[in-house]
């Protein structure tokens, strides 16, 4: 086997002050993302190191998102709900309503048009006439 040019500790330390960027990391230590990605499969220490770093990362993600909900940002709201509401039937696949209100977007150019509808008055939806595109989005 060759000679490391790098200690695992070196390695530990360049992941932990890129926070888990392996291309920063890589460019700290003056080498390649492959190598990165080596020591990472040959050394536990290093795979957990890189793992932990962006569980991290992660978690700082998702609490400045949580923080743009609450602003009521509304590109922050539409992603959770996306996400983390399709099983609620706010992901991209339509699916079936039974009985609870049915939210019909109507994607236009500009502002995002919401108009809630009971299902009961489906029917008098083509009574809007042919504006825009329209998908419902179960809620």
């Amino acid at each position: 086997m060759a000679k490391q040019r790098y200690t695992v500790a070196e390695v530990v330390e360049a992941i932990e002050q890129s926070r888990g960027l392996v291309t920063h990391a890589a460019a700290r230590l003056g080498c390649s993302r492959n190598t990165i990605h080596n020591y990472a499969a040959r050394y536990p220490t290093v795979a957990e190191t890189l793992h932990w770093k962006r569980r991290e990362l992660v978690d700082a993600a998702m609490f400045a998102l949580w923080q743009a909900v609450e602003r009521g940002d509304t590109w922050a709201v539409i992603f959770t709900l996306r996400t983390f509401g399709a099983d609620r039937g706010y992901g991209d696949d339509p699916q079936t309503v039974s009985g609870g209100p049915l939210v019909i977007e109507t994607v236009v150019p500009g502002p995002v048009i919401f108009n809630i509808v009971r299902p009961d008055e489906i029917e008098t939806l083509d009574e809007i006439g042919p504006a825009a595109p329209i998908r419902a989005i179960a809620g």
